[in-house]
């Protein structure tokens, strides 16, 4: 139980182990709040940083701390429970509750959320099936209602307690197969990337207020009647097609979403975004070090495991720039950059002909800063390298990637390429590498790009 004693010390104890506050034991008569509004005010600082389940003091107590009547001390503890601050039980007294988990509405997976939270995720696969895809979810993923989709009902839990259910839609001939990869704790949009080459970039979401009943209850472990949010998402990948519709029940008293508006700037008449699209333009000498920043990013990020540690070690900033300052003015291959902002280099790459067949393209480097998964940032480096080296579809276009990089060979297949038998080991790299090639017939993007590094 809480103690409201008096201390000269921040954080007392008195002799029993009850926290001690050093507020002042009465409120404040110049303060011009309503009364309950100071009491609620003066517990919600004293119980905040509190373990959960901690005990409140009883209202009679609180009546004598704070010198107030039990009406404002009630007023005061049904607005903190109204805030799901606290909780009551019948018979037994008053509680601090769970914080809530706070998450931004971004476009991220539930393992990606949690983890950034420092709070251990894991999911319960509750349900997997086929089936129709009705007018309303064929209507969200562009498909004719007879066609059919993959339904995955999951039990989204955080640090072992559950707080959502998941019902997401696929597909099912997109991704034919993918359910036997999917695993209770692994993330579907690493899976998406990995195994299907599938970036994600936009999602249209809608938040609605409904209540826990029957089933839905038992499973999260709440009360009929509790709160719940019912998030419902349409995501699209970096080609602008349909990807996933979700709909999802979260506990209201153990979840919140949190995130930043901005006021729509006037541009031409319109009204457009207050941030810049991504810019697909020459290299510059001048952008040498932010090149260099996204060349190290990529291989600390991305090549462990698969080029020796000592090779990533040795990397040296200054060294990498004066090289990337180099091969921008070296005008025997061109290079692009992708800038989010003017200076923002995102990622880059470099191509021209290449050196064992002039009649072909050859795209030398593709390498995207690990933050920027997601943005589209490698699906457009290559396209645009692509449609410069093959304008007229009538150009093979080659590239080396690691051979065990399957995560990049994937996305290279998606975008048209296959091995085509070459192989080699570089002294530099110390890791075996496959040539692949893109036909000249093959002219259709079905796939996305690289959302981190690529070796030439």
């Amino acid at each position: 139980m809480l103690s409201f004693e008096k201390s000269t010390k921040p954080g007392a104890m008195n002799a029993v182990g009850d926290v001690v506050s050093n507020r002042p034991s009465t409120i404040d008569a110049s303060v011009t709040a309503p009364k309950y509004q100071s009491v609620h005010d003066a517990l919600l600082l004293t119980i905040e940083g509190l373990p959960a389940g901690t005990a409140m003091p009883t209202e009679r107590e609180l009546c004598l701390t704070y010198g107030v009547s039990r009406a404002t001390v009630r007023q005061a503890l049904g607005q903190l429970e109204l805030e799901q601050r606290i909780f009551r039980r019948q018979g037994k007294g008053t509680f601090v509750a769970r914080p809530k988990i706070e998450q931004r509405l971004e476009l991220m997976s539930h393992t990606e959320g949690m983890r950034e939270r420092g709070i251990v995720p894991s999911s319960k696969l509750i349900d997997v099936r086929r089936i129709p895809a009705g007018l309303d979810v064929g209507a969200q993923l562009g498909l004719s209602p007879k066609a059919e989709v993959l339904r995955i009902e999951r039990l989204r839990l955080a640090d072992g307690d559950p707080i959502a259910i998941e019902v997401l839609y696929l597909n099912a001939d997109r991704f034919d197969g993918i359910t036997a990869a999917l695993s209770d704790n692994g993330s579907l949009y690493q899976l998406l990337s990995s195994n299907y080459g599938v970036e994600l970039a936009s999602a249209e979401e809608t938040i609605e207020a409904v209540v826990a009943e029957g089933r839905d209850a038992a499973l999260l472990k709440c009360q009929p009647g509790m709160p719940l949010l019912m998030l419902s998402r349409r995501t699209l990948d970096t080609s602008d097609q349909p990807t996933e519709f979700v709909r999802s029940l979260y506990r209201g008293d153990r979840y919140r979403f949190q995130t930043g508006l901005q006021r729509p700037q006037q541009w031409n008449g319109g009204m457009t975004s207050a941030h810049s699209a991504l810019t697909i333009r020459p290299a510059r000498p001048s952008d040498a070090e932010a090149m260099a920043d996204v060349f190290i990013d990529a291989w600390q990020g991305a090549y462990r495991g698969i080029v020796d540690d000592t090779v990533i070690d040795a990397l040296q900033h200054g060294d990498i720039a004066s090289w990337m300052r180099n091969l921008v003015a070296n005008t025997a291959a061109r290079t692009f950059v992708a800038e989010e902002t003017p200076g923002n280099v995102l990622g880059f790459t470099r191509f021209g002909d290449d050196a064992e067949d002039a009649s072909n393209g050859h795209i030398f480097a593709l390498y995207v800063a690990t933050g920027a998964s997601g943005k589209g940032v490698g699906r457009q480096l290559l396209e645009r390298a692509i449609g410069e080296l093959d304008p007229n579809s009538t150009r093979a276009v080659t590239l080396w990637v690691f051979e065990m990089n399957e995560r990049a060979r994937r996305l290279y297949e998606a975008t048209g390429f296959a091995p085509d038998g070459g192989a080699r080991v570089e002294d530099l790299y110390r890791a075996p590498e496959i040539r692949m090639k893109r036909l000249p017939e093959i002219t259709e993007m079905t796939g996305t790009g690289p959302s981190a590094s690529f070796s030439s």
